[in-house]
């Protein structure tokens, strides 16, 4: 399993992309920078987009993906013609009704037509897998203002956990330390300790929380644990108080990793 990482940061700053993460090359792990970091044929090249939930830096990138999806096809491309959207049914239900609507966005689940369109909604239901290009995906719900599921990946005997954007949880460990080859996982960290009240209201973590939700963690394996969605005016800030936390198997997420298993 390969895991690229296109955007990995709460903000959109010159330089600082939003949430995406791309698997083995053809599955995106919510589309918030895939058509700024990649180029044209390798856009091309996927084929499912798991939405862990609809906030706009999760599911911008649908928009100019499909429109590119869609040129190409007109330029005669064969290979890969739609894009599976893989979600629980209330994120497919927000993404039709106000993104994919044909005000906000052209309504590319009927473009070209309905019966071939570029766009394809997929329902999700908590806990139960999907297998994908030989990835086996499992959506898992967390707490956060909108249903938000965070997503466990296993190929090859190897699991892999992209925790999404979550407050304070406890079933996302429980299935962390269910996992005997468990080889990372993604937790949120979105703004310094001293935004303690706009993280609880927001559904997000502080260093502090960080700390307290690692405490859950009982693995025996200690796979990393991998920090994102970091806003990034207070990055400085909030890198200093997660080295401060001296947690091992702990570490803040760059837009140039690339994690292999």
């Amino acid at each position: 399993m390969k895991i690229r990482v296109l955007g990995c940061y709460g903000g959109q700053l010159q330089g600082f992309h939003l949430t995406s993460f791309l698997v083995n090359d053809t599955i995106l792990l919510d589309a918030g920078a895939p058509t700024s970091k990649l180029t044209l044929e390798e856009q091309h090249n996927i084929r499912h987009i798991f939405i862990s939930h609809t906030h706009l830096d999760h599911i911008l990138d649908i928009a100019f993906l499909s429109d590119n999806r869609s040129l190409k096809r007109l330029g005669g491309a064969r290979k890969n013609p739609c894009i599976n959207i893989h979600s629980i049914e209330p994120n497919l239900e927000t993404i039709k009704a106000h993104f994919l609507n044909d005000k906000i966005w052209p309504d590319f689940t009927k473009i070209p037509t309905p019966t071939d369109p570029i766009l394809k909604l997929c329902p999700l239901y908590a806990e139960k897998p999907i297998t994908v290009d030989g990835v086996t995906i499992t959506p898992i719900m967390v707490n956060h203002p909108v249903p938000c599921t965070a997503f466990l990946l296993e190929q090859n005997n190897k699991q892999f956990i992209y925790g999404s954007d979550s407050g304070c949880t406890d079933r996302l460990w429980e299935v962390a330390d269910a996992q005997p080859n468990l080889k990372g996982i993604i937790v949120d960290c979105s703004f310094p300790n001293a935004y303690q009240y706009l993280a609880n209201i927001s559904g997000h973590l502080t260093p502090h929380d960080v700390a307290s939700e690692m405490r859950k963690f009982k693995n025996e394996n200690q796979a990393p644990v991998y920090l994102y969605h970091m806003k990034p005016e207070t990055l400085s800030v909030m890198n200093a108080e997660i080295e401060a936390l001296d947690i091992p198997h702990l570490r803040t997420l760059t837009q140039v990793d690339e994690l292999t298993f």
